[in-house]
């Protein structure tokens, strides 16, 4: 029987409301939303667990960083975050990427270049065995999902 979870945001009306069924997702969604949420919280900004979150936001406009120690504070940090709070994957293999962009507006004349982070994750699903991947990428400077 495949298990199945909640999809964030989870809405607690659907609860609420007789007739409404709550969103969920696949036990690797579930991950990957949690991996999400991790990546983009800042160490410090959950007021409930301080420990929660990513140490690299604390370099974000720090210009002395190079790219090499941004990707590697960004690994260590979503490494040690995974293994604290991400129990449903083990063996997580962090791989972190600066590449810069072109950006052209439509409406705008001049081209921006914009810091893009590549992630990907290889992992092992705790329970079963299998392999999890995850992949995303998110623009810096400021921040932006594509």
């Amino acid at each position: 029987m495949q298990q199945s979870f909640f999809k964030f945001p989870f809405n607690p009306e659907y609860a609420m409301v007789e007739g409404l069924h709550i969103p969920t997702c696949s036990l690797a969604e579930s991950i990957a939303q949690h991996i999400m949420l991790l990546v983009l919280t800042r160490k410090g900004e959950n007021r409930f667990n301080p420990d929660y979150g990513n140490a690299v936001w604390d370099l974000e406009f720090d210009n002395a960083v190079t790219a090499v120690d941004w990707e590697r504070v960004f690994e260590e940090s979503l490494q040690e975050q995974i293994q604290q709070y991400e129990p449903r994957i083990r063996f997580a293999q962090i791989q972190v990427r600066i590449e810069y962009v072109e950006h052209t507006y439509g409406t705008k004349d001049f081209v921006e270049i914009r810091k893009k982070a590549k992630i990907g994750i290889n992992a092992e699903l705790t329970e079963l065995g299998e392999l999890f991947t995850f992949s995303t990428h998110i623009y810096l400077s400021p921040m932006s999902i594509d």
